[in-house]
């Protein structure tokens, strides 16, 4: 459904022949003030730009948000009081400017004059000079001014105070600072080879297309011999035989899942919050041979991108059935057993800060607690559906240990208390970490994401 903020800019004048900085600086503003995602946004807004234009307008959203709370603290030292209200979108005006002078190789006197001109474009031309002043004052005193910053996480890394103490609480002992600067890099554009195609063939059309790439490799690992990085970040549509399904894009720590859950032939298997179905199409490519996946999600919109995803990879329909429910409720279930099932539990997402910037402004305190309760509810009720003798891969892109190995300490002592046995599964492999519940990565190690993983099995006799 396309949101209010959205439908009343691409219907007004602003939209034909805008700039790309003045529509970057549009969404910025409407991410901050609606709380609406960048993955929700972008689509609608840049539809607007010629193609060459949109990379550098996702530059500065990206850039923008996941410098955001540096940023504001800097506007902060500089403007004598905040500019609130219908105002508001001159804040978004000198963020986007501050972002591209202290983070973009280009000119600065150029970046000082089209900031300006932004103003005219969102009908804001009585700030012209307010930000003709903010701006330069900045490349005058910004030695000053920057070091001010540094002088705390929250500014110096640019995370909202509350998440700077979580993931404190959560990693003591942890180069926090690696931590919050890993969260700030550029993510990797990760492929997903189909190992239905061959690999080989596929990595010499990358190499006949001039894409430059290499091989995902951890010692030892067997689990990630399908994957490449490219060194420079291409459009899907432009990399070979992706409409004929021999490549996906996803990162190496989400493409653990399928190999951790270890599909065999003739299986059931649910994959519970599945959209946008990178994970369930996966399954298929490490076994063509299950019987059935059912791939479920609770936002019907959400479940459209699962559908395009198995049309491209040509998902026989008979083997899967794509549902829309409540994970955490049985209103959707048959009462048929599952022999296996996949929970990507809806989590913080603070292992992909560095994919998904926005998030730091999305997330509130108050979401951890409501989220832990979530997971458990899903966790038990998805319990219930398992066979016995069945597995169930219970995985977060989360950091946060509450979510994450505290909340499968909770699962299993409410099972036991409950007469119910669960085994733990041994996770022994020399990506991550070792938690006393399953598998962490933390955020840029082994060039992944932050991923937490751990395996769960349902003893035979109950």
């Amino acid at each position: 459904m396309q949101n209010a903020s959205i439908a009343s800019y691409t219907q007004s004048s602003l939209v034909s022949g805008a700039s790309a900085r003045a529509l970057a600086t549009y969404i910025v503003h409407d991410c901050v003030s609606s709380g609406h995602s960048l993955s929700m946004l972008l689509p609608s807004y840049l539809e607007s730009l010629k193609t060459a234009q949109r990379p550098f307008a996702q530059e500065v959203c990206f850039g923008s948000l996941r410098w955001y709370f540096r940023l504001d603290s800097l506007l902060e030292c500089m403007l004598t009081k905040p500019l609130r209200g219908k105002k508001k979108i001159v804040h978004s005006i000198l963020l986007v400017g501050l972002y591209q002078l202290n983070y973009l190789d280009k000119v600065d006197y150029a970046i000082v004059k089209e900031t300006v001109n932004v103003c005219d474009e969102l009908k804001q031309s009585w700030a012209k000079g307010l930000v003709n002043a903010i701006l330069r004052r900045f490349l005058r005193e910004k030695e000053g001014l920057l070091a001010e910053l540094d002088k705390s996480y929250e500014s110096r890394f640019a995370y909202p105070q509350w998440l700077v103490s979580a993931i404190k609480r959560a990693w003591q002992g942890e180069a926090i600072e690696a931590l919050l600067s890993a969260g700030n890099q550029r993510p990797p554009m990760v492929l997903r080879i189909n190992q239905q195609f061959s690999l080989a063939d596929y990595k010499q059309q990358l190499i006949d297309k001039g894409y430059a790439f290499s091989s995902f490799a951890i010692s030892n690992s067997a689990y990630h011999k399908q994957t490449v990085i490219l060194d420079k970040p291409v459009a899907v549509e432009q990399l070979p035989l992706f409409s004929a399904g021999a490549v996906s894009v996803q990162d190496a720590a989400p493409q653990l899942a399928a190999h951790l859950l270890s599909p065999q032939a003739g299986e059931t298997i649910l994959d519970a919050c599945a959209a946008p179905g990178g994970k369930t199409m996966h399954l298929f490519e490490v076994q063509p041979h299950l019987d059935q996946v059912i791939a479920l999600d609770v936002s019907e919109q959400r479940l459209e991108r699962v559908v395009e995803n198995s049309q491209r990879l040509n998902i026989p329909s008979e083997k899967l059935s794509i549902l829309s429910g409540d994970a955490s409720a049985q209103q959707w279930w048959n009462g048929e057993l599952f022999d296996r099932i996949l929970l990507d539990a809806p989590c913080s997402a603070t292992g992909v800060i560095r994919r998904h910037p926005d998030i730091k402004l999305l997330r509130r305190s108050h979401d951890i607690e409501e989220l832990v309760i979530l997971q458990a509810n899903i966790l038990d009720n998805l319990w219930l559906m398992l066979k016995p003798g069945g597995v169930l891969l219970y995985a977060t892109c989360s950091i946060l240990r509450d979510e994450n190995d505290k909340q499968i300490e909770a699962f299993i002592a409410r099972q036991m208390k409950s007469k119910t046995q669960v085994e733990e599964l041994l996770i022994d492999e020399n990506w991550g970490q070792a938690m006393p519940y399953g598998r962490q990565i933390l955020p840029g190690k082994e060039n992944m994401d932050g991923f937490y993983y751990a395996l769960l099995k349902k003893p035979s006799n109950g």
